[in-house]
């Protein structure tokens, strides 16, 4: 394993290594913050520092026992669990792991579809509530503090919530429990008033490119567009330098234009494919590009509602660019530099009030695919209504 750590917020760790020489670890923390803003990585790699072996000599050249088998998700005193399906399978776990143990960043396949459901009584499952339960009121096996990390906590269904609240009351002696989300609307109250509550801020570009350069080995000015296209976004950086993500790219910059030109046979199409888990046919594959996952038919449900949220997020960041372009004139960066001559085009002929309430209609529609709307008929919707803003826009639009 070449990592040494994970690559959490300094700022928040010093925070919560400040905690902890004060003993105030007793209360469960709420990490919450968008998207790829560094929460899941800063829970484990607190829970790497306060398990260590050896603080004195542990480093980048030789890790203790203690801290190996955190980064491997191997130790028997950090547990982690994120949404999953009821029937997960033990293999399907480990792969998961794995996937995490190679990107930091990873985002399980089920996290936009699944729950943090509560598990069976006597065979709760490895990703449930009840198995964290169990897994903390047994005492550390290894180290010091036992830690649950529990990720998008918002997940939570009532009996799994309701399950967790009396462990989230009183916490055993020497345990940290960090529940981690998006968005805490519409966990429990009665959750949120059992947490020390911990608010995370996209991360800084400054902070940012190196990470990339760390993590996907691209040179400075590669990463840098990357962080600021992602708008902070970790995880989206790092999927913005993949080898198929120009796939998306490309997609996303075709459907802008196809919506500020009204072309609504193209968008309905466009609508259509996402459906049915295929790429565009207006997209231009390279050799290298059609050879990757991304460019291949996505058969499985998640895989196409990724592939949808992916879309909306590229979408919305056209949008943003769009109105930075509107409002900053001259002094106007493009994020996508090889949608800058579009979104120049698009930008004088829109009004800022339109497309910051078309930005707010596809987080609506993500939002709505992360919960199992249909994909097909939440992206017609959408797409139609923003044709309908531009029309509006252009004075066009006949109701």
């Amino acid at each position: 394993m070449s990592r040494n750590s994970f690559p959490g917020r300094r700022d928040i760790l010093d925070q919560l290594l400040h905690l902890r020489a004060a003993d105030k670890l007793g209360q469960p923390f709420l990490l919450t913050g968008p998207e790829g803003s560094g929460k899941e990585n800063t829970a484990l790699e607190f829970a790497r520092l306060i398990n260590c072996a050896d603080p004195a000599s542990c480093g980048p050249e030789h890790l203790c026992e203690s801290c190996i088998k955190v980064l491997g998700f191997q130790h028997p005193d950090v547990r982690w669990i994120g949404p999953a399906p009821a029937a997960v399978k033990e293999d399907e776990v480990r792969d998961l792991m794995v996937s995490k143990i190679a990107n930091p960043f990873h985002q399980s396949p089920w996290s936009a579809t699944a729950q943090l459901g509560i598990g069976d009584p006597e065979n709760p499952g490895p990703l449930t509530i009840r198995s964290v339960i169990r897994f903390l009121r047994n005492r550390a096996f290894q180290s010091p503090f036992k830690v649950a990390i529990v990720a998008d906590s918002h997940r939570m269904n009532q009996a799994s919530a309701n399950a967790f609240l009396k462990t989230l009351e009183e916490p055993p002696p020497q345990t940290v429990i960090f529940m981690l989300s998006s968005s805490a609307e519409g966990m429990l109250p009665t959750i949120l008033s059992r947490c020390q509550k911990i608010r995370f801020d996209p991360w800084p570009e400054a902070e940012l490119i190196p990470l990339l350069q760390g993590q996907s080995g691209v040179d400075q000015k590669t990463a840098g567009q990357a962080a600021r296209a992602a708008d902070g976004n970790a995880r989206r950086a790092l999927s913005l330098l993949k080898p198929g993500a120009g796939i998306y790219l490309d997609w996303a910059t075709r459907l802008f234009g196809w919506i500020q030109g009204s072309d609504r046979a193209m968008a309905a199409i466009a609508a259509d494919e996402l459906h049915r888990g295929v790429i565009s046919h207006a997209c231009e594959l390279d050799d290298e590009a059609a050879g990757t996952p991304e460019a291949k038919p996505a058969k499985d449900s998640s895989l196409r509602r990724e592939r949808a949220i992916r879309l909306c997020e590229l979408l919305n960041l056209l949008y943003s660019d769009t109105v930075a372009c509107r409002e900053l004139g001259q002094q106007w960066k493009p994020r996508l530099a090889s949608a800058s001559g579009m979104v120049a085009a698009a930008g004088p002929k829109r009004k800022t009030g339109s497309l910051l309430r078309e930005m707010a209609l596809i987080e609506g529609s993500r939002q709505e695919i992360d919960r199992n709307i249909n994909i097909g008929l939440s992206m017609a919707v959408l797409f139609e209504g923003l044709i309908d803003h531009v029309e509006r826009d252009k004075g066009t639009w006949t109701g």
